[in-house]
């Protein structure tokens, strides 16, 4: 195991191993070079070769953000910046003319925008540089941005990812949140071993969500962790997401109200009578297959058990809201209005109106997750996978690992549905 420098995400996730992949889904705003430095801090030994791709930023401001890495004699930048998203500007020129340039351990591309010569440098470079070496990818929006073309960059990351993998080397790959459309993203969760994202909350907290990590569990399921940082450390509130939802408690009492053994609720959930101690000793998190389960042999929503409790949900125990209440949020094609709005209790969901015969092309909102979809009024058809699939007033769907490209309402009357995101 290689330790990503911090111990409550060696925790979450087992660590590192050679040949990982490691995509980061940020925000704009969210200092994801706070993982570098956590892993580099740790890693005060590594003597492997560091690769640090640049699209993003001038090789000056890279050295100046980054000094603790380059001033190890192991690190090579590949400056993809500055004949780029630079446009070969005399201001970034002179970083060359100055005394700063090391031509040993600064590559500066010439024409980036030329993808096979791109591919050709990074080809030579991974010959000389295989097991061990920590390759960071800053970034594929940047890529993006400046080949213009999301083919070629999935294409490239295609290639290059299960490349890097049996070069057993380490690769950090940074993709801004929301840059990309859901099909990209789908193609990169499928190639790479493991998927984070972290984004701001509405507190003093960041949070971490672990999307993807192949051939491993995380260790509190798809709840997310919330970080803090403090003097440019990163510092995670150590509290497993079922202690501070109370879900087992929440499941213990429900049982012992229907008088029933952990045997019969573990036969009814089809899993064992250990597993359920577990969940109500908060030794794992249940999954939502567990928790939809739940929710429908208790009768109680989903929300009931991921939902804060105490002073943050109020005395009564449930929120009860009009359809006044509701509040629009912009959208440039569909009738769009925010009922619960809260990432902190696991759920999002909005009423949405499309008009007769209106048809949207695109996701209604970028979101990587679980989805579920009632309709109210209407009939609605949505195109999953190229599949059609029709859903006459009253019908549901939930949509778990793939995307719906295309929502149509009838003809005759359009629709109005609820469409929940899980988290």
């Amino acid at each position: 195991m290689i330790s990503t420098g911090l111990t409550y995400l060696d925790k979450l996730t087992g660590g590192l191993n050679l040949g990982d992949n490691v995509v980061w889904e940020t925000a704009d705003g969210v200092p994801v070079e706070n993982f570098i430095r956590s892993f580099f801090d740790r890693a005060k030994d590594f003597n492997d070769n560091i690769i640090y791709i640049n699209f993003n930023f001038s090789p000056h401001t890279i050295l100046k953000r980054y000094d603790y890495l380059f001033k190890r004699k192991n690190a090579i930048l590949v400056d993809a910046f500055t004949h780029g998203k630079g446009n070969s500007d005399s201001v970034f020129l002179d970083f060359y003319r100055s005394d700063k340039y090391d031509k040993e351990r600064i590559i500066c591309i010439e024409n980036p925008r030329n993808i096979t010569l791109f591919v050709s440098i990074l080809n030579e470079i991974e010959k000389k540089n295989r097991e061990g070496t920590f390759y960071i990818f800053d970034g594929v929006t940047g890529m993006h941005e400046l080949w213009k073309d999301e083919a070629a960059v999935l294409d490239f990351f295609t290639f290059t990812c299960p490349k890097l993998y049996d070069l057993n080397a380490l690769a950090y790959w940074v993709i801004r949140r929301e840059a990309h459309s859901r099909e990209f993203i789908a193609g990169i969760m499928n190639i790479t071993q493991i998927v984070f994202s972290i984004k701001a909350t509405d507190s003093e907290f960041y949070e971490l969500q672990v999307h993807k990590l192949q051939d491993r569990t995380p260790l509190y399921g798809s709840q997310p962790s919330y970080f803090k940082i403090i003097d440019n450390n990163i510092v995670f509130e150590d509290k497993k997401a079922s202690e501070a939802f109370n879900i087992g408690e929440k499941v213990k009492n429900l049982r012992k109200e229907a008088r029933m053994t952990q045997a019969e609720l573990a036969s009814s959930l089809n899993m064992t009578p250990g597993a359920v101690s577990q969940i109500e000793n908060d030794i794992i998190t249940p999954s939502l297959q567990t928790l939809l389960h739940l929710s429908s042999l208790f009768g109680r929503p989903i929300d009931y058990f991921i939902g804060a409790s105490g002073g943050d949900r109020g005395r009564k125990g449930y929120i009860a809201l009009s359809k006044k209440s509701y509040e629009p949020v912009p959208h440039p094609e569909v009738g769009l209005l925010r009922m619960i709005d809260s990432e902190h209790t696991g759920i999002r969901s909005f009423y949405v109106t499309l008009n007769a015969g209106q048809a949207v092309k695109d996701p209604i909102m970028l979101h990587k997750g679980r989805e579920f979809i009632v309709v109210m009024k209407g009939s609605l058809k949505i195109i999953i996978n190229e599949d059609a699939v029709i859903l006459a007033e009253g019908d549901s769907i939930l949509i778990t690992d793939t995307f719906a490209s295309r929502y149509e309402g009838s003809a005759d009357y359009g629709c109005e549905f609820v469409y929940i995101l899980l988290f």
